[in-house]
């Protein structure tokens, strides 16, 4: 009788495999042997697979781009981004990250994009970190499409008391306003990064429509 597990095998059995199972077709009784008798050319090697569509490889950085919002530090879920305090920008430990995209989906200026680099492992810790990839190419903004609408903020004049601690908190200072008297946020500058609405003592800031 077929049990869960039983049909399970069947179907990997049956499904595209990402990855050939060994260098050479057939399991080598020596591997080490067989990749030295490749070498010499007497083995032939399995041809690489394609990377597949959407593979998320190694992440990189637009570092001039970002502008510190830390966002993407708050969604991470495998604690692998840091923030340099002095230089108002992150940091990506590869050897943490697990790959999820989620802080290349919510970054407001779209600074981060995911490659499809996978040889990754490394003696050098330095090598773990992207503090700096360059500029996105060209092909990745294409296939990207325009930037997303960001959402954008306002103040509530009758509830802000004036506290400057979201011009403070603004990434790219688009809040402007004298100590107690009521905030504005300049919407062509606005992000949409969200960190004066968290910040604010008296909940006086909310996304517009």
């Amino acid at each position: 009788m077929l049990n869960r597990m039983t049909l399970q095998i069947f179907r990997q059995w049956a499904q595209k495999v990402f990855t050939n199972p060994f260098p050479v077709p057939h399991m080598p009784d020596s591997l080490t042997g067989a990749l030295k008798a490749a070498a010499k050319g007497k083995v032939a090697i399995q041809p690489p697979v394609e990377t597949p569509e959407r593979f998320r490889g190694r992440i990189a950085y637009e570092k001039t781009k970002c502008i510190g919002c830390k966002l993407c530090i708050k969604v991470c879920p495998a604690n692998a981004i840091s923030f340099i305090g002095e230089e108002k920008k992150v940091q990506f430990h590869v050897d943490r990250c697990c790959f999820c995209e989620q802080c290349t989906e919510i970054c407001p200026v779209s600074c981060l994009w995911m490659t499809d680099e996978f040889m990754l492992a490394s003696y050098a810790r330095k090598e773990q970190i992207v503090s700096d990839s360059g500029p996105k190419p060209a092909l990745e903004r294409e296939e990207e499409g325009p930037p997303p609408i960001a959402q954008k903020y306002e103040v509530d004049e009758s509830k802000c008391i004036g506290c400057t601690k979201c011009a403070r908190l603004c990434p790219v200072k688009a809040i402007t306003g004298s100590v107690k008297q009521p905030h504005m946020i300049d919407r062509s500058l606005c992000v949409g990064c969200g960190a004066c609405a968290e910040g604010c003592p008296v909940k006086a800031i909310h996304a517009s429509e």
